[in-house]
């Protein structure tokens, strides 16, 4: 054969292959779109007595495989219950969707006092009445009831963690001392050990100005989040004048409304509000004082830490530690998703940020 019919038969195998690559990818991205999944909606017994735990799962219509590899865990951060953060009902905005189309089978999950699981005594007296409830101990204790009967009902050993904010902090805790029970962590925007932390730490509005190193337990037991406020967060970690640029003007007010669908007593108040617990603040005061919950160092699975270029509750430095710490992981790798914010699920950027965790579970 002569040089020119050779370069030119390579020639066709390149294009020829390249075309059979996007015929494939095509097909596999119109699968994922065609779809059809199911939700089951599930109340399940905590560790505890009188406390029901609120589950979600879905996955593709028709599935039968459950593996290790492939069972899914959304662990939900400090204001917002599962439902709203993982699986907002807007346009393709849930995240939980989005896996499921790529063969996942996901469960999310509601902490004792948030969304549809069961509120406690305190939750409706005045928040004055008592300290903060749903401290990070008994949110940990939920985990492990909802991972026993992920594990259960599936007949699997072990399952991924994805927790967002202090869903983090929980998925990074509850590893910490479950590795066995767990296939991969992923901590998206994860708080753990930078010590001047403007917004939880030191000077902060959780610090009891008379006692530095306590907590302002006048606080109580929880606080009321309305949609100004959660929006206003929002827009501070956005760095232009336009915040439509980073997102779609719709999402903060169609994530709210179904945050606060999950709260029956949110429209009993004005402005509207949803209640949530404040032991997460306690506790996340604690963490950015120098008084960590958890070591990194005890968590035997592989880890992925993910942000927001621009958010504040998780900074480079809760990310370097974390990569200082996990030296009994079998893999580490950090993210930062440039132009994003702590809310980067929810943003024009989410599919680079589905995509790196895609790739991670992948691996």
């Amino acid at each position: 054969m002569s040089d020119r019919l050779a370069r030119r038969a390579i020639r066709t195998l390149r294009i020829t292959a390249a075309a059979c690559f996007a015929i494939a990818l095509a097909t596999q991205t119109a699968s994922a779109q065609e779809a059809r999944i199911t939700k089951t909606d599930t109340q399940i017994d905590a560790l505890d007595p009188g406390i029901r735990l609120f589950v979600r799962e879905k996955m593709q219509d028709g599935n039968t495989q459950f593996t290790n590899e492939n069972v899914v865990l959304f662990l939900h951060g400090a204001t917002a219950p599962s439902t709203c953060d993982f699986d907002l009902g807007y346009k393709d905005y849930s995240w939980a969707d989005w896996l499921v189309k790529r063969g996942y089978v996901v469960w999310m999950g509601d902490y004792r006092n948030y969304g549809y699981s069961t509120r406690e005594k305190a939750m409706d007296e005045p928040a004055a009445k008592n300290q903060p409830v749903t401290r990070s101990y008994l949110a940990l204790r939920d985990i492990e009831a909802m991972v026993n009967h992920i594990k259960r009902t599936r007949g699997v050993q072990k399952v991924t963690l994805i927790g967002w904010s202090w869903g983090a902090m929980m998925a990074g805790y509850y590893a910490s001392l479950h590795s066995e029970n767990v296939h991969k962590v992923v901590l998206y925007a994860p708080l753990y050990n930078f010590n001047d932390h403007t917004n939880l730490g030191p000077g902060s509005g959780l610090q009891n100005k008379r006692k530095p190193y306590e907590f302002n337990f006048a606080l109580g037991a929880y606080r009321f989040a309305s949609e100004a406020a959660n929006t206003g967060r929002w827009n501070g970690e956005i760095p232009l004048e336009n915040k439509d640029e980073y997102r779609d003007a719709a999402v903060p007010a169609a994530f709210w409304s179904e945050c606060m669908a999950t709260d029956p007593s949110s429209n009993t108040r004005n402005p509207p509000s949803l209640r949530a617990p404040n032991g997460v603040l306690e506790d996340s005061f604690y963490q950015a004082t120098g008084r960590p919950l958890w070591s990194a160092s005890n968590i035997y699975a592989p880890t992925l830490l993910i942000a927001g270029a621009y958010d504040t509750w998780s900074y480079p430095e809760d990310r370097e530690g974390l990569m200082r710490d996990l030296v009994h992981a079998p893999a580490k790798r950090s993210v930062l998703i440039p132009d994003a914010t702590h809310f980067v699920l929810f943003e024009k950027n989410r599919i680079q940020f589905f995509e790196e965790v895609l790739k991670f579970l992948k691996q």
